[in-house]
């Protein structure tokens, strides 16, 4: 058995050294390439940009006087023999930067806020109990924000994830989970509305984005830009092809972004689509959504930036404003470049396992019943496992 097991990770490393050689030979040739690609030229993607460069460097600006937000929301969920647990607690952390060395932090709702319990009682499928829990953490995100926009002036807030429920995630019209989808769209609906009215800029940063919208834009240009004889000398023998085939933006850039450069931003409706199920209204503030790819610390990957744009201010000055503030937000460490807004809102946001036996503890103490009473069997298996 050790022989074929060795013999397995042996090809796998065989594998993985391949492709980054491609990454690493593709990302050689982008680099030198990047600064002349004009994506003015192409106009099946260039309608739904804000600029015709590939890529723009931001500036770090001064924290002095922003007020910044960071709000993240934690989830665990319980199976019990009777009910479903799904324990969610939404957390903002505020910083306030004045002259001094550090900022002055505030929480809301607390430092330290008790999960929110939510009995399940219908018969879910593990599909529609995932969707439902992850309903469920979003619109505690959401009111937390919501909260937040009551309370305080915020110059930014950041939000851990997207801006917009994905249409993929979303629960059949005849799933029991659907009331919650309807919900927690009419929360957007009422975040939308409150930033609009407020002088707050609304940022989603997701960490670990699978999009892959980017790669296939290059590879609807990269056929054209080869034919530069120039260009097709450094790219021969790099197979570009399938290493786009196989690669998610924020890998695919990592290999030729600089630190402080970020990609042209472009429509989170043209991500979307036009066969979305979302509703008109919804699709109309997505068409307002700017994404971009940011490099904020060296020996990260590109973190993925969605900025809601305001009414009558320039896109592309709004975002570079927007990302000279987030990219000294996220200098902490050279290899973990999230904002430290959400780096703090993430670690107060977390739900430990403990915290969740402490819940069903008390549940017990409380009901007078025993483990083996409310917990699933595989919950309980005296051998491990």
């Amino acid at each position: 058995m050790d022989h074929n097991l060795d013999r397995m990770l042996f090809q796998l490393v065989e594998e993985i050294k391949r492709i980054e050689s491609i990454r690493t030979k593709f990302g050689q040739v982008m680099r030198s390439i990047k600064p002349d690609i004009d994506l003015g030229r192409y106009p099946s993607i260039s309608s739904s940009l804000l600029e015709t460069a590939f890529t723009t460097t931001v500036s770090p600006t001064s924290l002095s006087g922003l007020i910044t937000a960071g709000v993240d929301g934690g989830l665990v969920k319980k199976r019990l023999k009777s009910m479903d647990l799904i324990l969610t607690r939404g957390i903002s952390v505020v910083f306030r930067f004045g002259t001094g060395e550090g900022p002055d932090v505030e929480f809301v709702p607390n430092p330290f806020p008790e999960p929110i319990i939510k009995p399940v009682m219908q018969s879910l499928s593990s599909v529609e109990l995932d969707q439902l829990a992850s309903l469920e953490r979003i619109s505690t995100e959401i009111q937390v924000t919501l909260n937040l926009l009551k309370e305080f002036h915020i110059d930014i807030i950041l939000i851990d994830g997207s801006l917009i429920h994905h249409p993929r995630d979303r629960p059949s019209t005849a799933s029991p989970v659907y009331e919650k989808y309807q919900e927690t769209l009419a929360l957007y609906r009422q975040l939308y509305h409150k930033v609009k009215k407020s002088r707050s800029t609304l940022v989603g940063v997701v960490k670990d984005s699978r999009s892959t919208r980017l790669v296939n834009m290059l590879g609807e240009i990269l056929p054209h830009i080869i034919r530069k004889p120039e260009v097709f000398e450094k790219i021969q023998g790099v197979d570009y092809r399938w290493l786009l085939k196989i690669s998610k933006d924020s890998d695919l850039l990592d290999t030729f972004l600089d630190e402080g450069e970020r990609t042209f931003a472009f429509r989170m409706s043209y991500e979307l689509g036009d066969n979305t199920s979302l509703p008109d209204d919804i699709k109309n503030w997505a068409s307002r959504i700017w994404i971009t790819y940011l490099k904020t610390a060296r020996e990260d990957s590109p973190i993925r930036i969605e900025v809601l744009g305001k009414e009558g201010v320039d896109p592309v000055a709004h975002i570079n404003k927007t990302l000279s503030a987030i990219l000294p937000l996220s200098y902490h460490h050279p290899e973990y470049g999230l904002p430290s807004p959400i780096v703090e809102a993430d670690a107060r946001a977390r739900i430990t396992n403990h915290e969740a036996r402490l819940v069903i503890d008390r549940l017990l103490a409380l009901s007078g019943l025993s483990y083996s009473l409310i917990e699933q069997r595989r919950s309980r298996n005296p051998f491990g496992g």
